[in-house]
């Protein structure tokens, strides 16, 4: 069976997901989930991506990463192989950590990029991890609002979040509000949608935009069966 080849251009913001082998639990104590931060951090300085947004869960993580000259196939192989060697050598473990290929969808246009954050974000809320989305520990959430600078996630380079308001109280404010009303069902099904088709999560005007970027499509047969959270 055939996949869908990997779109690289410089400035696309994409929707990764990546799941640990067989969906078994990559993150066992919090420690592993800041040295996955820590693997996020330092291969965002050495390849130059812009981080928007993710949330790292028991056994997956979504990324929103807007690529530069390296493409997203080199970005995650780098960060999950930099991972696996830690979690194997401190569990005493060997093997794959995670599945054999991630999913990513194109994000396009401010509206679907912010709910593409939102529905990142919220995702401790949806599994019953948490209530509020604030409590979560290893998201973006906070950083998203928070008064100072990041070095993880920039907002400054984020021009759908920097659309919310004229001054960093203002956009945090908008994007608070934002967050309290949730995603209703036709978003969540829309999002998951782009996941699981790789078609793209945009407007008719972006896609069109895009035509000659958009992965080609699947060589004829049955495609895997892929769930989303």
């Amino acid at each position: 069976m055939g996949r869908e080849n990997r779109v690289h251009y410089p400035g696309l913001v994409l929707h990764v997901i990546n799941r640990g082998n067989n969906r078994h639990a990559v993150f066992l104590e919090p420690d592993d989930q800041k040295h996955y931060l820590g693997c996020l951090y330092h291969y965002k300085k050495k390849y130059g991506f812009d981080l928007f947004a993710f949330c790292l869960m028991t056994n997956h993580v979504h990324l929103l990463i807007r690529v530069g000259e390296k493409s997203i196939s080199k970005i995650m192989q780098s960060i999950a192989v930099g991972y696996s060697r830690w979690y194997n050598y401190k569990y005493r473990s060997s093997g794959h950590v995670w599945q054999g290929r991630f999913g990513t969808t194109i994000v396009g246009d401010h509206e679907y990029l912010l709910t593409a954050m939102q529905y990142i974000e919220e995702n401790p809320v949806r599994a019953g991890m948490v209530q509020d989305v604030a409590s979560y520990l290893f998201s973006s959430y906070k950083l998203n609002v928070r008064g100072d600078d990041s070095k993880l996630i920039d907002r400054d380079k984020n021009e759908a979040f920097l659309a919310l308001g004229s001054s960093d109280a203002e956009r945090s404010l908008v994007y608070r509000k934002r967050m309290a009303l949730r995603l209703q069902e036709d978003s969540l099904k829309e999002v998951r949608r782009s996941l699981c088709g790789g078609g793209g999560y945009m407007s008719e005007k972006f896609r069109e935009q895009m035509k000659s970027l958009l992965p080609i499509k699947r060589k004829p047969g049955r495609p895997r069966k892929v769930i989303i959270t």
